[in-house]
């Protein structure tokens, strides 16, 4: 586990976060889980529909 993953709060959903989708250029996937953001996440910013979907979810 790097640096990163240690700073998400739900380290075993790092995989799925927006974050890392984003580095695999998934951009179907972020575009569908941001499509009516909630959340935004207060390390990188990326807004999602769903608080699970970022490593540390802030309300919008």
């Amino acid at each position: 586990m790097n640096k990163k993953d240690k700073d998400c709060w739900k380290p075993e959903k790092h995989p799925s976060h927006m974050c890392k989708l984003f580095k695999k250029g998934m951009m179907m996937e972020m575009d569908q889980r941001s499509a009516n953001p909630t959340v935004a996440c207060a390390k990188c910013g990326a807004k999602a529909g769903k608080p699970e979907n970022v490593c540390q979810p802030k309300p919008l």
